[in-house]
């Protein structure tokens, strides 16, 4: 892995759906040298870690050519913007379709390449819908369950959901012989859905027929989209697990970490006047993927703090009872990574999120263009006007 002044950087990118257009804009600023947090240098990092969304963004990051980072990241704007963005001139984004949807037979955006369009999608769709019901009804019949289990698996939202806009998206715009033959280090983060784990892709996953599987896979959510098979196993969304994958860039060696995430601090989101199902799922879903994080960064100050007082014992400084009792939690987890030949080093974090909810859940799937624009345009204010001591950074002691 490349290193910059003998430091290694990462740029960590957590999943959202469409929010994650908000990254561009953080990553516009930093790249083009207008964060504080480089001093006015443009950002270069060697590794990209992704999860989810921010897996499409690294993947896109890492697939270009040449290390100009300012206009690889251009590119991803225009990405977003003309192949992700959903606008009057096309049929839909390029994310999802909601099969059997009759709407198509009046978007001048899907009539206009292909008058057959809608009438081929519409046939495809309710092949599709009537085998799905006539599998779930078969099961109905021989399954031993009680009955409202059986009736409730009769009900299926991903049956309604297609991916094949992502896949032919991902087609178009990600080489993955570009991504193997990067100088760049990419890893992605997905959910091995049946035994629960985080299954962490490489550059060396990227290849066909699998690779752009891996994106998809990333960010597979749950009871919207399907999960994907990838050798024989079956994986979703990262976000399941670790949202914002910044272990493993701490992992791969990085020392200075920029990571953005795109929920704002839980105590920002005032608790429902009446509550709901869907505020009570909502809200969990945010309070365990930061309370992931969170553990990450107070991971990396132990890490700061110990090696801080392991300089202080070289210098043969007195210890203060508080100071053993900082360094006890960080012992077990340094003797594990010394025994990998993974050295510790300092660690830097600068952190990058809204301030204020974005809209909640469903956003998530609103890739209108005019909304994609305003989050760009929200993440790259937010990253020149970054300040450590609002932010909560991680700085080395």
């Amino acid at each position: 892995m490349k290193q910059e002044n003998g430091v290694t950087s990462a740029m960590i990118l957590s999943g959202g759906g469409a929010y994650a257009a908000y990254e561009v804009g953080v990553m516009k600023a930093l790249f083009h040298g207008e964060c504080p947090a480089t001093g006015g240098t443009p950002f270069n990092p060697q590794v990209f870690t992704g999860t989810s969304a921010g897996s499409f963004n690294a993947a896109i990051m890492v697939s270009q050519t040449g290390s100009d980072s300012s206009r690889n990241v251009e590119h991803l704007e225009t990405v977003w913007l003309n192949e992700i963005a959903d606008n009057p001139q096309k049929c839909g984004n390029g994310v999802f379709r909601f099969r059997g949807n009759v709407l198509t037979f009046f978007a001048p955006g899907c009539l206009t390449p292909d008058p057959t369009l809608p009438f081929v999608q519409l046939a495809e769709d309710t092949t599709h819908l009537a085998q799905d019901w006539l599998r779930r009804v078969l099961a109905f019949a021989v399954s031993t369950d009680s009955p409202v289990r059986r009736s409730l698996e009769l009900i299926d939202l991903m049956a309604f959901v297609s991916t094949e806009p992502f896949q032919r998206t991902l087609q178009r715009i990600i080489s993955l012989n570009d991504i193997r033959a990067s100088e760049k280090t990419l890893l992605i983060a997905a959910t091995d859905w049946a035994v629960g784990e985080v299954k962490i892709f490489t550059k060396l996953d990227m290849t066909e027929p699998s690779g752009l599987k891996v994106i998809m896979a990333s960010s597979a959510i749950p009871g919207f989209f399907p999960p994907v098979e990838i050798d024989g196993h079956v994986y979703v969304d990262g976000g399941v697990l670790l949202n914002t994958p910044l272990s493993p860039a701490i992992d791969a060696g990085a020392d200075v970490l920029h990571v953005t995430y795109l929920d704002p601090d839980v105590k920002n989101i005032p608790l429902a006047r009446l509550n709901s199902t869907y505020d009570v799922f909502e809200r969990a879903l945010i309070v365990k993927m930061a309370d992931t994080f969170d553990r990450d960064v107070e991971n990396a100050k132990e890490i700061n703090q110990g090696l801080a007082l392991l300089e202080r014992a070289r210098r043969r400084e007195p210890f203060s009872d508080a100071d053993l009792r900082a360094f006890i939690p960080v012992i077990s987890r340094t003797s594990e990574h010394l025994k990998q030949n993974l050295p510790y080093r300092k660690l830097t974090i600068h952190r990058y999120h809204p301030k204020t909810d974005l809209g909640g859940a469903l956003g998530l799937l609103d890739f209108g263009q005019a909304r994609l624009a305003s989050l760009i345009e929200l993440g790259y204010q937010d990253a020149v006007e970054h300040d450590c001591a609002e932010s909560e950074c991680v700085l080395p002691n």
